[in-house]
């Protein structure tokens, strides 16, 4: 449970981190404009934009940790009987909810904080539920895409997620690691024969 929590949030790391930026830029205004009124302490010294910050490098680090953890094991040779690319399906529906919560919210205003945990709260139960790994821009930024492929070992046909730096395709045959999770890791792709 903890392991798709850790992938929820990561999710809408880079959503946190431009609403981040978004009100360290509003402070910075707010105090170029009126000095009189605002200080250079009220940026950075703002309780909310410390413990955002605080979440969003925890948050980083225990999906770093749970993404090199799964690389850690052992890896097997499989051939690829269908491959399905998951990045791109729900894009404009997860953005959506981005443009949504960068209108207007504000990560100092407590109204703002309570309307973006529940938001968040109801998009967890759907997303943990259905174990929608696929829909994670961070993953996607670093890794570029998400397949669903299927492959046969022991006669039994396999449905995995598989996060991969480069493209895929039926028939390929490609490295992957052994993982615990939903989904695992292209280790390496071998080159076609001829």
């Amino acid at each position: 449970m903890l392991r798709k929590l850790v992938m929820y949030l990561s999710a809408f790391l880079p959503m946190f981190l431009i609403m981040w930026i978004k009100e360290i830029l509003l402070g910075i205004r707010n105090v170029l404009d009126k000095p009189w009124k605002y200080s250079w302490e009220s940026v950075y010294l703002n309780p909310y934009l410390i413990i955002e910050f605080a979440i969003i490098v925890l948050v980083g680090i225990a999906l770093f940790g749970l993404l090199r953890r799964n690389r850690n094991t052992g890896a097997y040779t499989i051939t690829l009987k269908t491959v399905k690319n998951r990045s791109a399906e729900y894009y404009l529906a997860y953005y959506s909810l981005f443009i949504l919560a960068l209108i207007e919210f504000s990560l100092t205003d407590p109204v703002d904080l309570m309307v973006l945990v529940l938001l968040l709260i109801v998009l967890g139960i759907v997303y943990i539920k259905n174990d929608l790994f696929f829909m994670n821009p961070t993953i996607n930024i670093f890794q570029s895409y998400i397949y669903e492929v299927e492959y046969e070992t022991n006669q039994a046909t396999i449905t995995k997620l598989i996060i991969s730096p480069v493209k895929l395709s039926e028939g390929d045959i490609i490295d992957i690691d052994i993982s615990e999770f939903e989904f695992t890791f292209l280790r390496r792709k071998h080159e076609e024969r001829n």
